[in-house]
C-alpha cells in the first residue's frame, strides 16, 4: 500500500500526507508509481476471433511484486499500429489485486506488426508488446504431412498455399489484405503466407476485370511481384530492392529454371473464366504478394 493509501485509511488529510512525501525520502520511494508489464504477450491470431493464449497485465509495486491494492482498469491500445486498425473489441479489463485478464480480446481487421501497450487509470504505460499479426486463417501443419490454405482474398487479387510435409510440427497462416501495396504491384492487392519451416507452392489469381483492364497480349504480360525479409534473385538477375517504408526486399519474380533459386514463377495461364494464374515455387518465411 502506497503512503497515500495509508494516510487516506488512518484519517490523515491529503495535504498533510502530501507534506510527508519529502525529496529523496522513504516515504518518497514508497509512494512511487506503479509498473505496468505484459506476463502473458499477445500473439498472432485469427481477425474476429478471441485471442489465445489469453493475453495478461501486472500491476506492480516498484520492488517487481503484485500491487495487491490496484483493482482498477487495465486498458490496451495500440503501440504500433501500420493500417490505422481500429482498437479491438474486450481491450479493458479490471484488475483483481494487481492482475487484469483480456479475456475477450478480439480485433477486426488484419494486419502485420502490430504492439500493443497497457495503461492504468493514473495514466502509467507499460513498454510496448512483443509484435502480432492478425490473419485470416491459422492452418496447423502436422509433423511429416503436408497442409494448404484455403483461398485468401484482396482487392481482386486472391491466393491459396500448398505447404510441403516436414519434419516437426509448423503453422500456415493465411492472409488478404493488411499490408501496404508494394513497391513493384501494378494490380490489384496484396495476399500473405506464413510457414516458417516448410517450402509451399502458391497458387495466385488476379480477376478478370484487372485482367481485362491491363490489356495484355497474353498471360505472359504478368509476374508476380514479392516482397519477404530475405533477399532473393529477381526477373533481371539482380538482387531484390529493400524498400524502407515495407521493411522487407522487394522484386518481379523471374521464372523457374531446373536447380534455379526459390522464389520463382513455375507456371502461367489463363483459365476459363478468363482470370490470370501464376504458381509460384516459394522457400520457407513469410511473404507478401501481389501482381
Amino acid at each position: 500500500m502506497k503512503l497515500s493509501q495509508l494516510c487516506a485509511v488512518a484519517g490523515v488529510p491529503a495535504l498533510v500526507a502530501a507534506a510527508l512525501v519529502l525529496p529523496g525520502s522513504a516515504a518518497q520511494a514508497w509512494e512511487d508509481t506503479d509498473i505496468v508489464a505484459f506476463t502473458v504477450q499477445p500473439s498472432t491470431s485469427v481477425v474476429n476471433t478471441v485471442m489465445t493464449p489469453t493475453v495478461v497485465v501486472h500491476v506492480e509495486e516498484p520492488n517487481g511484486s503484485l500491487d495487491p491494492d490496484y483493482n482498477g482498469p487495465v486498458t490496451l491500445g495500440y503501440a504500433a499500429n501500420q493500417i490505422n486498425a481500429p482498437n479491438p473489441s474486450g481491450n479493458t479489463a479490471t484488475a483483481v489485486k494487481g492482475v487484469a485478464t483480456f479475456k475477450n480480446l478480439m480485433f477486426s481487421a488484419v494486419g502485420f506488426g502490430f504492439e500493443l501497450q497497457a495503461a492504468i487509470s493514473d495514466g502509467t504505460t507499460s513498454p510496448a508488446s512483443a509484435p502480432f499479426d492478425i490473419v485470416d486463417q491459422l492452418v496447423p501443419c502436422a509433423s511429416g504431412q503436408s497442409c494448404q490454405s484455403e483461398t485468401v482474398n484482396s482487392s481482386g487479387t486472391s491466393g491459396a498455399a500448398n505447404v510441403a510435409a516436414g519434419s516437426t510440427s509448423d503453422v500456415l497462416a493465411a492472409t488478404g489484405g493488411g499490408f501496404p501495396l508494394l513497391s513493384c504491384t501494378k494490380f490489384g492487392g496484396v495476399v500473405s503466407f506464413s510457414v516458417q519451416d516448410r517450402s509451399k507452392v502458391i497458387t495466385m489469381t488476379l480477376e478478370k476485370s484487372l485482367v481485362q483492364e491491363a490489356n495484355p497480349d497474353g498471360a505472359s504480360d504478368f509476374n508476380i511481384c514479392w516482397g519477404s525479409a530475405a533477399p532473393f534473385t529477381t526477373q533481371n538477375g539482380t538482387t531484390s530492392t529493400f524498400n524502407q517504408a515495407d521493411h522487407e526486399y522487394e522484386g518481379l519474380l523471374p521464372d523457374c529454371v531446373k536447380n534455379g533459386p526459390q522464389p520463382c514463377v513455375q507456371h502461367r495461364k489463363k483459365d476459363n473464366a478468363g482470370d490470370e494464374v501464376i504458381t509460384v515455387d516459394a522457400p520457407a518465411g513469410d511473404p507478401h504478394i501481389t501482381f
